[in-house]
C-alpha cells in the first residue's frame, strides 16, 4: 500500500493540549524560575504581536506549555497518556501553582483540541488522575472538536 495513502488515511486524527496560567499581570519570570519547568510560550500584557497583517498588543500575561500535535492511535489509555505527558512535571508543584494562583488571581486553563476526519468522532475520556489534578489547581478544561472532510471531499478518490 502506498505510504502516503496510509499516512493520510490512518494517521490524520490529532490531539493537541495546552496548559496555560493566565492573569492581567503577574511575575512569569519568577514563576518559571521557581517551578523549574520551561514553558512553550510566555508573554506579558502589553507585549506587541502580529496576527496576519494586523499589529496588536497582548491583553493578558500568559505562561503556557503544550504537547504539540499528537497523532492519535486509539490505544486504550491514549487520552490519559497524552494528558499525563503534559501534567506529570506539575504534580509535585500543586502547592506552588496554588500559591501563585491565589496571590495573583490566576486562572489555570487546559485547552484540548481534537481534529477528526471523515466525520468519525470517537469518544474521548478524562482519566480520574487528570480530573483530580485539574480540580486541585481549580483549572478550567475547554475541549474543542473539529471534524474535517472525507478523503473523497479532499479529492483523493
Amino acid at each position: 500500500m502506498d505510504k502516503d495513502f496510509v499516512t493520510i488515511t490512518f494517521n490524520r486524527d490529532t490531539a493537541f493540549i495546552r496548559f496555560s496560567i493566565v492573569a492581567d499581570e503577574w511575575p512569569i519570570d519568577k514563576f518559571t524560575e521557581e517551578i523549574g519547568i520551561k514553558p512553550t510560550e510566555v508573554y506579558k500584557k502589553g507585549d506587541p504581536y502580529i496576527r496576519g497583517k494586523r499589529k496588536s498588543t497582548r491583553v493578558e500575561t500568559v505562561w503556557s506549555i503544550e504537547t504539540g500535535i499528537v497523532y492519535r492511535r486509539y490505544d486504550d489509555d491514549e487520552d490519559k497518556n497524552i494528558f499525563e505527558s503534559l501534567i506529570a512535571p506539575f504534580k509535585s508543584k500543586i502547592a506552588l501553582i496554588n500559591k501563585y494562583r491565589k496571590k495573583y488571581e490566576l486562572t489555570c486553563i487546559f485547552f484540548v483540541h481534537y481534529v477528526f476526519y471523515d466525520a468519525s468522532t470517537p469518544g474521548t475520556r478524562l482519566d480520574p488522575s487528570v480530573i483530580s489534578f485539574a480540580n486541585n489547581i481549580e483549572a478550567i478544561i475547554d475541549v474543542y472538536i473539529d471534524n474535517k472532510l472525507t478523503l473523497e471531499d479532499e479529492g483523493w478518490f
